[in-house]
């Protein structure tokens, strides 16, 4: 049986009625018949990759897929569109799908792009704070993320960072800005280049948090968009002074 991929599963709650073996509510049927094959797989494939069971660059078999998930190959190939269309996946009519590694100007534009980004989401959020809107949230987040500089990278701190940037586009309140972002490219990018990063680097990567974070939480708009700018920035000009290398993943199957 593949491992790549998690089984569908859909709420704390409905886990918890099976493992008593107590027969799923009317409510909890609707949404399992609700949730199309395609959506099956492009969840589920999302899920692998912030887990961290599927990495840049693994192939994304479709046997495998259908087998593992309980599906034909039908809503495999639909899902797989969708999610190459969001830049997630590379499809290659000879090869086959795999989950997207950048290249280097990949990285490079995906980075420009965040830099003005972030930079408008982190002075939005200065300002939402200020009248208080999810304070709790972001500093529960920013607690999170934080306390990953004694523990060390691993997928852990990965996945807490993607939960800050979450919670941090929520509280600008604006959904057109949380929308355009590519969270799913941007956990990509960190899957990617994570082992890269040299101990310098991850040092000044927790000052520049916290700065931001501070600045958030302070108020301070202009300084929070500075900051979150030069983070982005120095991210980007790290990541062009890699070797060629860094931009080779190996190329595996989704099944372990």
């Amino acid at each position: 049986m593949p491992t790549g991929f998690p089984k569908p599963h859909w709420s704390k709650a409905e886990d918890r009625n099976v493992k008593k073996n107590e027969a799923p509510s009317a409510d909890t049927t609707t949404k399992r018949v609700l949730q199309s094959s395609p959506d099956i797989v492009f969840n589920a494939i999302i899920t692998g990759i912030r887990s961290g069971s599927l990495v840049p660059g693994q192939r994304l078999v479709e046997a495998d897929l259908t087998e593992s998930l309980g599906v034909s190959r039908g809503p495999v190939r639909e899902a797989l569109k969708r999610l190459a269309a969001e830049g997630v996946v590379t499809l290659n009519a000879n090869r086959g799908a795999f989950v997207r590694a950048l290249n280097r100007k990949d990285a490079d534009d995906l980075l420009r792009v965040l830099e003005v980004n972030c930079a408008l989401g982190a002075r939005l959020a200065a300002r939402k704070i200020e009248e208080g809107y999810m304070r709790a949230e972001f500093e529960a987040a920013a607690e999170e993320l934080l306390s990953h500089e004694a523990r060390g990278d691993s997928h852990d701190f990965i996945e807490a960072r993607r939960k800050f940037y979450d919670v941090l586009f929520m509280v600008t309140d604006n959904m057109e800005l949380h929308r355009i972002i590519p969270l799913m490219n941007i956990h990509l990018l960190r899957l990617q280049f994570q082992t890269r990063v040299s101990e310098a680097d991850r040092k000044k990567r927790f000052d520049e948090y916290r700065a931001v974070i501070s600045a958030i939480l302070t108020a301070q708009p202009k300084r929070a968009g500075r900051l979150m700018a030069i983070h982005i920035r120095r991210t980007r000009l790290s990541i062009s002074r890699l070797t060629d290398d860094a931009f080779r993943t190996g190329l595996t199957r989704a099944d372990g």
